[in-house]
Parts: structure tokens; sequence; C-alpha cells
């Protein structure tokens, strides 16, 4: 009996001992994998003439102003206000910020959770009439925490519509004519291009799965236009961050 028990001891103790190692290597191998596929993403931005602005003349940056005759540098933010990584105080403070960059919100919405298109539709509606009013409906819907739970959306646009003073019929009209129009649009860009949210697009390099903080964006951007200049070693900054986002690691 005490040779049987001895013998579980040893097994036991054989897997614990394997089991670390084992784990290791198979998060190692996904790594790997990971930052393969990230490196064919990069270099694939990278092969095509980067043209800031790009059919984005008619849309306009968080903080309002139109990206029609901006002279700087102009950044993409992908979203789907269901992520809960797709917070909005973060991209308006960096917004806020940096007077020389224009953050251009673009949506990706699924049917996963099923109100994404009605909060992207609501929220390029509320941009027409008051862009705090927006970004205060994107903040109030999105979701404050890993788990993947929407938040309903009527109560937040009734509250917008009480502090902004917005006429329902207003609302409407705007909704049908003007944000429909500028989803079906990045929705029809996103095909074969953004893969997970938050992306950013800097420099015309997709950093998927990049949820950066105002204090995070500018380096990144740095990065970017050093990548897209021809610095290697940017270039694999950039490839390690990207994977680092996805393998829910520290980025920067």
């Amino acid at each position: 009996m005490t040779r049987r028990l001895n013998l579980v001891v040893l097994a036991l103790s054989l897997i614990c001992a394997f089991y670390p190692a084992h784990s290791g290597h198979a998060a190692s191998a996904q790594r790997v994998t990971v930052e393969a596929r990230v490196r064919a993403e990069v270099e694939k931005d990278l092969a095509p003439p980067y043209r800031p602005g790009e059919g984005l003349e008619e849309r306009t940056c968080l903080d309002g102003r139109p990206v029609k005759g901006f002279q700087d540098e102009i950044a993409e933010l992908w979203a789907n206000l269901e992520c809960p990584y797709c917070g909005i105080q973060e991209p308006v403070l960096a917004q806020r910020q940096n007077a020389d960059l224009c953050i251009v919100v673009r949506h990706i919405p699924t049917q996963e959770y099923g109100e994404s298109l009605k909060k992207a539709l609501s929220y390029e509606a509320l941009k027409k009439f008051s862009v705090n009013a927006a970004n205060l409906f994107w903040d109030a819907v999105v979701p404050k925490n890993s788990l993947p739970m929407p938040v309903p959306y009527e109560g937040a646009l009734l509250r917008v519509f009480q502090e902004a003073a917005l006429a329902p019929e207003a609302f409407g009209e705007a909704l049908t004519r003007d944000a429909a129009d500028i989803v079906n649009q990045d929705i029809a860009a996103a095909q074969y291009r953004i893969f997970s949210t938050p992306t950013w697009v800097l420099a015309g390099i997709r950093f998927s799965a990049c949820d950066f903080t105002a204090a995070q964006l500018p380096p990144a951007l740095e990065l970017a236009k050093k990548t897209r200049a021809g610095d290697n070693e940017a270039k694999e900054r950039i490839i390690t961050i990207i994977t680092n986002g996805h393998m829910n690691e520290k980025m920067l």
C-alpha cells in the first residue's frame, strides 16, 4: 500500500513538474504564431503608398473639426460600441492634448451582441448636433468591464436628448440621412482589413487589439511614421506592440 502511494505521489510530482513547462511552451508557440501573422499584416500595410485622409474628406475629428483641409496627422480609431476595450475617454483626452492630430472614429459593428449597429448609428447621428453629447452617449453605453455584456442604449439616448435639448424628429432625420451612410461606408471599408477592436490606424499601419491610452498614442504614432520612412527598428517595435496587444500583455 505504501509503495503504491509513493508511486502515486511520484506520478503527481512528475505531472506538476511537467505542466508549467508544457504551458509555457504552448504560450510561446502561440506568440510565435501571432507575431508571424502581425508581421505579415504590417508588411501588407507598408506595401501601398500612404494617402492620409483618403475617403475621409466628409468626416470630422473627434473634437468636431473637419478632416477636409486638415494639414497634420490623421489617425483612425476603429471601434465597436459594445467592445469593453473601446472606451472613448482616453481617445477624447488624446485629441484634446494633441491639436496637431485628428482622430477619426470609424465603426465595425457586429451582430454578436445585437445593439452595436444601433449604437454606432446613434453616435454618428448625435455628432451632427453635439460632439460632446455623442461622446457622452458612447461613454454611457460601452461596457465598463471585460465581460462582453451589452449596455442598453435607450436610456442613455433619452438622457442625451434631454441634456442637449435635442428634438427626436431632427435626430431621426440625421439617423437616416447621414449616420446610415457613414456607418455603411465603414462596414464596407472594414472588410478583409479590420479584424479586432479597437484598431488604431497610424500612418497607414493597423495597430489591431491596441487600446492605447492618451499618453501612449503619440509614441505609437511616432513609431508608425518612422516605420513608414523605412526604420526597421521602429517596425520591429510596432510588431511587438501589436503582438502584445493580441496576447493581452503590456503594449508599451
